[in-house]
C-alpha cells in the first residue's frame, strides 16, 4: 500500500470514529485514543493512553532515535472534533467519504488529516526500520477545541 493510501484510510477511519467535544468538560476521545494506540502497537511501537477525566484521552508514544543526545522532537495532534448536525451536511459527517476527489466529514480538515499523517510516517518508518536522527515524541491530545483543559493543559501540569 502506498504512503498516500495509507493516510486516506488512517484518516477515513479516524474520522469515522466520533470523538465529539461538546464543551464544558463534555467530550469522548476514548474509542480514538484506542484506535491510535492500536494502529501504533500494529507496528510495535508502544503508545499510552491518559485519561485525564471519564473519557477524556490523550495519547503519548517515544520513538528513539539515532541520537539520544540530540534534543527530541514533538509532533502533536487533537484527536477532538466539534460538534456536527447532520441535517446540515450534504454527506454523513462521520462516514469518511471520498468524494470529489477529497475525505469529507467531521476532522477532514482539523485535524485528523495531519493525525492520519503523523501515524502512517512512523508506521512506515517502524515496517522499514528507519530510525530518526533523534527521539520522537508523538502526542494526541483531547480538548482542543474546548479550551484544553483535559488535554494539553493537563498533560503539561501531571505528565
Amino acid at each position: 500500500m502506498s504512503l498516500e493510501s495509507e493516510v486516506v484510510r488512517i484518516c477515513q477511519e479516524l474520522i469515522r470514529i466520533p470523538s465529539v467535544n461538546f464543551g464544558e468538560g463534555k467530550g469522548d476521545e476514548r474509542a480514538v485514543a484506542e484506535y491510535i494506540v492500536s494502529s501504533l502497537a500494529e507496528v510495535g511501537i508502544a503508545a499510552t493512553i491518559y485519561e485525564s477525566a471519564s473519557n477524556r484521552c490523550n495519547v503519548i508514544a517515544k520513538l528513539s532515535g539515532q541520537d539520544t543526545n540530540r534534543p527530541g522532537l514533538v509532533l502533536h495532534g487533537h484527536i477532538d472534533v466539534v460538534p456536527a448536525n447532520a441535517q446540515e451536511w450534504s454527506v454523513d459527517p462521520f462516514g469518511g467519504v471520498i468524494q470529489d476527489g477529497m475525505i469529507w466529514g467531521r476532522g477532514a480538515v482539523d485535524m485528523k488529516n495531519m493525525d492520519a499523517m503523523i501515524l502512517a510516517i512512523v508506521r512506515k518508518w517502524a515496517t522499514t526500520g528507519y530510525k530518526p536522527p533523534r527521539d520522537v515524541v508523538l502526542a494526541f491530545f483531547a480538548d482542543e477545541e474546548a479550551g484544553m483543559t483535559f488535554g494539553s493543559r493537563w498533560m503539561a501540569a501531571h505528565h
